[in-house]
């Protein structure tokens, strides 16, 4: 699921590369681990930045956070 966030914010890159949220959300997802670190609504306001639909950020979050 790391993967999948890597590419979808490598793709916002593309389109506008001095996006400065983007560029702070690319160095936190070089982190596999990275969303054990953060608090759920930072966590969720990433997902939002990254543009995952409402009704797949809890599916997303728990696969995340899973181990």
């Amino acid at each position: 699921m790391i993967e999948k966030l890597r590419e979808i914010n490598n793709k916002i890159l593309e389109v506008a590369p001095s996006n400065y949220k983007q560029q702070l959300i690319k160095k936190l997802l070089q982190t596999d681990d990275c969303f054990f670190k953060m608090n759920i609504n930072d966590a969720y306001s990433i997902l939002d930045d990254l543009k995952i639909p409402n009704d797949k950020k809890k599916e997303v979050y728990l696969e995340l956070i899973k181990k």
